[in-house]
């Protein structure tokens, strides 16, 4: 299990490429950009028992790969959202709640049997790694969509992910970007989103 520590910024869709050219992100950039195809399946049951559980899983397919993850729990306050989450690779596009429940994820009692698709996100991810004053940070730039059904609704964000450092530096980071394009905080996660399509 691991604890994600982030922040998630709403962006309007034409101030993202001007971002992306930004002198500031090459000049902290560790490495090269790059760009991922990233389309996720989120489950649950007719009900909705993980959303009640304040729980979101899902399979993503990342290339030719398939990833499990199951977040739960956490908290979020003045935009700096902290959740656990367990991820691990599968084989394919299904589901392994064994996997799962080795690696420590526990869902709730008696929703195994009634997992079923709920919603979709499907997006493109400008990702970079970045030194920010002595903190290493990934920032996630996300286009795209999230259906559910015939209902759509689009994604157009910023993700920044402590790796390293402390989490005021993920502010820090923030009101630099803000000083180059107009940002809002998001509070409201894509699986959310989708719950509220759903």
């Amino acid at each position: 299990m691991a604890v994600e520590t982030e922040i998630k910024l709403h962006i309007h869709p034409d101030q993202l490429q001007r971002l992306k050219r930004h002198p500031l992100l090459r000049a902290h950039s560790i490495g090269r950009a790059r760009t991922l195809k990233l389309y996720s399946i989120y489950y649950d049951t007719a009900d909705l028992a993980l959303q009640r559980h304040a729980m979101a899983l899902r399979l993503r397919r990342v290339g030719n790969r398939w990833l499990q993850t199951l977040k739960d729990g956490g908290q979020s306050s003045a935009g700096l959202h902290l959740r656990n989450e367990w991820e691990m690779p599968v084989p394919a596009e299904q589901l392994d709640l064994e996997a799962l429940k080795a690696g420590g994820g526990k869902l709730p009692h008696g929703v195994r049997k009634h997992l079923q698709p709920v919603f979709v996100t499907d997006f493109m991810r400008n990702v970079r790694l970045l030194e920010f004053e002595g903190a290493q940070i990934e920032l996630c730039m996300d286009s795209g969509e999230i259906r559910a059904g015939q209902a759509m609704c689009p994604i157009s964000e910023l993700e920044l992910e402590l790796i390293s450092g402390a989490p005021q530096q993920l502010f820090g980071l923030a009101l630099k970007l803000l000083e180059i394009v107009p940002l809002e905080v998001e509070h409201t996660s894509k699986a959310e989103y989708g719950y509220r399509l759903f």
